[in-house]
């Protein structure tokens, strides 16, 4: 079934449904769904962008663990079916490791992301047909694109999801103790990354120890608050974007081998998400805006 469907999306594909499947999968780019989780923290609802970071971390936290566990071959690299080759700064399938298919981030980034946002708002009844339609449209994509099998993209949706209805009932009954469970969850991406470790793995982990970090001591002694009127808004999209730019120009900067030995991939990333939790809505307050 995973080569008929794979070889089915291969069959359709047409100028215009790269471009579609293109603008789908970069709802599962990790830099993508950092920026927009941080437009949603600083700029939209404090509380939704919160859930959105610790389900989005958490879920591939397990999904790279087991990428390195199953180390399934991708249908490209297996002459299943051919890739579309895409090579830009937001998305690329050129850039891929061949034996790290199962499950797919992507899907496993979209299905916890969307469904985190569905179950925050639950009473919209709008978005539980709009956030299945765009998990569904992120799955599709990369069968699409020829890098992901049809279990592939299943297995990262459904672990996206359980991951999302897993904090969701962690907000829902116990939201004392959701620190407790972040820093649960930091420990065992650390060791996720000494059992399996990998580029993403490590990026990963330092992004979900700086979350287990900030949003404790941002709640205790920061506690911005939600921005009020476009002006607002439009001052603390540009400190924020400032900020975290900051730390990927210092990082692109700094001597490679210096980096390496820092293990430059989990500092880069746990700064960065640092900087944007903690750093940046402190900066809000203090400017008061």
């Amino acid at each position: 079934m995973d080569i008929w469907i794979s070889q089915f999306f291969e069959a359709i594909r047409t100028p215009f449904l790269d471009v579609i499947a293109c603008i789908f999968s970069l709802f599962g780019e990790a830099l993508f769904l950092v920026l927009l989780i941080c437009v949603l923290y600083w700029l939209a609802d404090k509380s939704w962008g919160e859930r959105a970071v610790v389900t989005a971390f958490s879920a591939m936290a397990f999904c790279n663990f087991f990428k390195g566990i199953f180390q399934r071959t991708r249908p490209y690299a297996a002459g299943v079916v051919t890739r579309v080759e895409v090579d830009n700064p937001f998305l690329s399938t050129m850039n891929l490791n061949s034996s790290l298919s199962f499950p797919s981030g992507h899907s496993t980034m979209g299905g916890g992301l969307f469904f985190a946002t569905a179950l925050r708002f639950e009473k919209r009844k709008w978005l539980w047909v709009l956030c299945p339609f765009l998990t569904l449209g992120v799955m599709a994509s990369r069968l699409y694109l020829g890098v992901h099998y049809f279990t592939d993209v299943l297995a990262g949706a459904s672990l996206g999801i359980l991951v999302a209805v897993i904090w969701d009932m962690v907000y829902r009954y116990c939201p004392k103790k959701k620190h407790f469970v972040l820093v649960g969850f930091a420990l065992l991406s650390i060791v996720f990354c000494i059992l399996e470790p990998s580029k993403s793995a490590i990026e990963q982990c330092g992004m979900l120890c700086a979350a287990a970090i900030a949003l404790p001591v941002e709640e205790k002694f920061v506690n911005f608050q939600n921005a009020k009127g476009t002006k607002n808004r439009l001052f603390r999209a540009l400190v924020g974007l400032a900020c975290v730019g900051l730390i990927f120009g210092l990082f692109s900067y700094l001597p490679f081998a210096f980096l390496e030995l820092l293990g430059w991939k989990f500092v880069k990333y746990f700064l960065t998400v640092l900087v944007g939790a903690l750093l940046v809505p402190y900066l809000f307050k203090r400017l008061k805006i």
